[in-house]
């Protein structure tokens, strides 16, 4: 266990936009870096938070899709105005609406998916 608490936290060091995002499923909720490193310092759920972090970036379908949403919903509870999404050729769209995407699983919520499951590799990859 200390050995992961090491790595969590040279990962949050030096990467510090990406200790608050969504990487991995422990007792049905999404955790972030940052949740893991403290749930390991407690002592809570240490097998699962382990497990987590080897499968980060493998993790089955239907977990890649709630950490995709959860990511989102993650940014709509941030205080302050909220970016829009802007694509070449596609008209502007809000958080919502892509939330709204992913929910749906629709061809705009699969594109947001593989977009941060390329995100969850490039941290996976960085978390190792």
């Amino acid at each position: 266990m200390a050995y992961q608490i090491q790595k969590l936290s040279r990962f949050i060091a030096q990467n510090p936009a990406l200790a608050d995002l969504p990487f991995g499923i422990v007792k049905g909720l999404p955790i972030t870096p940052r949740q893991a490193l403290d749930m390991l310092n407690r002592g809570e759920s240490v097998a699962e938070v382990i497990q987590a972090m080897t499968i980060a970036g493998m993790n089955p379908p239907q977990e890649d899709w709630r950490l995709v949403e959860a990511y989102y919903e993650s940014l709509l509870r941030q205080p302050g105005p909220k970016p829009k999404i802007y694509s070449i050729g596609q008209p502007e769209m809000t958080l919502e609406e892509a939330l709204m995407h992913v929910r749906l699983r629709d061809e705009k919520g699969q594109e947001f998916l593989k977009s941060y499951q390329g995100m969850l590799n490039e941290m996976a990859r960085r978390m190792k």
